[in-house]
């Protein structure tokens, strides 16, 4: 209202000067016409009045902006509409947390994103409390992802987790995020975590038919490196999005330019196991076979025990031909990673070429189910999907379907927790009974 005072009191200095300037034409005007003029000044005083009233009226009124009409236009996806109220709201109430909230949820809607502006605000919030502070957190990351920074969106959308696990929708932004980025493991683990957490049964179900997605689609590694290459340029320093481009030009058939970046990468981080991990596997991927024996033997004495490495004592055993090594270590690395059909198929054929036939056998009539699931799976999947009663309806058969594709693939957490769904709806059944004894 201050804006508004300051007009008023301007037009007050100019209707003085005015009445000034009448009386000194009233002293030298003649008495009757002055008294004619007189009436008709009043006259159209008048009609002068009600007019600039009115006008008042109708400024002041579209002119009062409120949170309620904000949200008005913000239902109506009239964003840029709703923004303009809320900024001229804000400047009469600078300090609204309520207000600044709700800038930094319109101008990261998806139609119209102001990342920016979004993150200005967001700034400005004095939270209400753990759910709040947990949909700001959120709102950060939604502004960093679409300002490109998805180091900092999932920095904003872990602490929002953090705060509240059950904050809308941070938990699928992370996990679409981990998905986009190529970090199967990571995204797994997340979504397992917030299947246990979720209270809405409709969203246990989609949680866990989103992890068998994320197994069988896969981001394209020439599409990664247009996604990542830019965001590494911005911020050389920052070890995920190297990591994730370094693989991706590795398999993108661009070896020398991928082990550049993760060799740099490296350098930067020299006690981060992933940086370790990465430039191993890249080494290996990228046919660098002579390299990858000589950096393995450089691989700090503190990450030997690491079970992630495993899987390279295994390569590295395996390019040297000592077959004994590279079983011990495929098979420690395949029973920590049973999802992993790379890890079956290489130790398949180390049992193969030392000779040990019964559990070579064994492996590749497990292999050939990890194979046959994983082309089986599309169809189930799709059938799940699109059908709107997954998680609220009995449906015994399509789980435990899903079920044994995902054990035969693997995921035994996976397959467990399917099997809890059909217990869950109809507890006395056998067959899930029988898999959750088998599967402990």
């Amino acid at each position: 209202m201050a804006f508004f005072a300051e007009s008023h009191k301007g037009q007050g200095f100019r209707l003085l000067a005015n009445r000034e300037l009448a009386l000194k034409i009233n002293a030298v005007t003649p008495r009757s016409t002055r008294i004619r003029d007189g009436i008709l000044g009043i006259l159209v005083a008048l009609v002068l009045a009600a007019g600039l009233g009115a006008f008042v009226f109708r400024s002041l009124s579209a002119a009062t902006p409120t949170l309620e009409a904000v949200r008005a236009q913000a239902r109506g996806k009239h964003f840029a509409a709703a923004r303009e109220i809320l900024a001229r709201y804000l400047e009469g109430h600078p300090t609204s947390s309520v207000g600044h909230l709700l800038m930094g949820q319109l101008a990261t809607e998806p139609a119209d994103p102001l990342p920016e502006l979004a993150l200005a605000h967001l700034d400005r919030v004095r939270p209400d409390g753990r759910r709040e502070a947990a949909s700001v957190a959120f709102l950060k990351g939604k502004a960093q992802y679409q300002r490109k920074r998805y180091d900092l969106a999932e920095d904003a959308w872990n602490e929002a987790l953090r705060i509240d696990p059950l904050v809308p929708e941070a938990g699928w932004a992370l996990l679409d995020l981990l998905d986009l980025e190529g970090r199967s493991e990571d995204a797994h683990r997340l979504g397992m975590k917030l299947h246990a957490n979720e209270p809405d049964p409709r969203d246990q179900a989609r949680l866990l038919l989103e992890m068998s997605r994320i197994d069988v689609d896969k981001v394209a590694p020439g599409s990664l490196v247009q996604i990542f290459q830019p965001l590494h340029e911005t911020v050389p320093d920052s070890l995920q999005p190297a990591l994730i481009l370094g693989l991706a030009l590795v398999h993108d058939s661009r070896p020398m330019e991928g082990l550049a970046v993760l060799k740099d990468a490296l350098s930067r981080h020299p006690d981060s196991p992933l940086a370790w991990e990465a430039w191993l596997e890249g080494l290996y991927d990228g046919h660098e076979f002579a390299e990858l024996a000589t950096e393995y033997k450089r691989l700090p004495a503190r990450f030997r025990e690491d079970p992630r490495f495993l899987k390279i004592e295994g390569l590295t055993a395996e390019n040297e031909k000592d077959w004994p090594r590279a079983i011990a270590a495929y098979r420690r690395a395949h029973a920590r990673e049973p999802h992993d059909g790379v890890l079956g198929y290489r130790l398949r054929q180390a049992l193969w070429l030392a000779g040990d036939k019964k559990e070579a056998e064994r492996m590749t009539r497990e292999f050939a189910d990890f194979q046959a699931s994983f082309k089986a799976l599309r169809p189930v999947y799709e059938e799940a999907f699109k059908d709107p009663t997954l998680g609220v309806a009995d449906h015994a058969e399509l789980y435990q379907k899903l079920a044994d594709l995902r054990e035969k693939m693997g995921r035994l957490d996976e397959a467990r927790a399917w099997h809890q769904l059909v217990l869950r709806d109809s507890p006395d059944d056998p067959v899930s009974m029988a898999a959750l004894e088998r599967l402990k």
